[in-house]
């Protein structure tokens, strides 16, 4: 009954958000890199009617996580022949399990939006799934990708949903913490996981030397 009771209670804040069709509906610029010649693409996200053969997530409309494995190998590709940083930051819903389905579906739509509104526009925004979320910075430094995972919360934390929904999140950074891609957005989501150790909506920064 208690849960009951949060879950309803969530609904509600979350519902005073603006709903998650006006996410749906913009573009989001993705970057590709062909045969060194830098393109712009536009993936037009819509809404929840998509299948699940997309390559756009069902629940948030943002592309899923095989559209992020791509863009992650092409920019680190880039990044190794301009010498520029380039950083990951793993965003996770607290308790996320604890929720009811369709809470869970409210919060993540909650969540994307304000994640696309406090990025940047040439930023990658995917949706992992199981209440995580990533966001690929290009040119972005330890310290700038901090300041923009801060930024988030931030953002999070002036949301009607802030009192019974939270967000963590893990910062890795190439080459600092990793070279490999999938190395690198293992550091960032273990970050994330330690931050959950020592609390709610806190941000973790990944250690260096992990992965290399």
């Amino acid at each position: 009954e208690d849960k009951e009771r949060r879950d309803l209670k969530i609904l509600r804040l979350l519902a005073s958000t603006p709903c998650s069709s006006e996410v749906a509906l913009a573009p989001l610029p993705v970057t590709s890199f062909i045969d060194g010649r830098e393109t712009r693409d536009l993936i037009l996200m819509r809404g929840p009617e998509l299948s699940l053969d997309s390559i756009t997530s069902s629940v948030t409309g943002l592309p899923d996580g095989r559209v992020f494995s791509v863009m992650l190998d092409r920019k680190i590709a880039l990044a190794r022949r301009t010498l520029k940083p380039i950083s990951i930051i793993f965003f996770e819903l607290d308790e996320f399990e604890s929720f009811a389905p369709y809470v869970r579906e409210h919060a993540m739509r909650s969540a994307s939006r304000v994640i696309i509104n406090t990025v940047r526009e040439s930023d990658t925004v995917c949706d992992l799934g199981s209440g995580a979320l990533v966001a690929l910075l290009d040119d972005t430094s330890e310290a700038g990708a901090v300041w923009a995972a801060d930024r988030v919360r931030n953002a999070h934390a002036d949301s009607p949903s802030r009192d019974v929904v939270t967000l963590s999140a893990g910062v890795a950074c190439y080459p600092s913490h990793a070279m490999d891609p999938e190395d690198l957005l293992d550091a960032a989501r273990a970050a994330c996981s330690t931050a959950k150790i020592y609390g709610l909506g806190r941000i973790e920064v990944a250690t260096e030397g992990d992965h290399f």
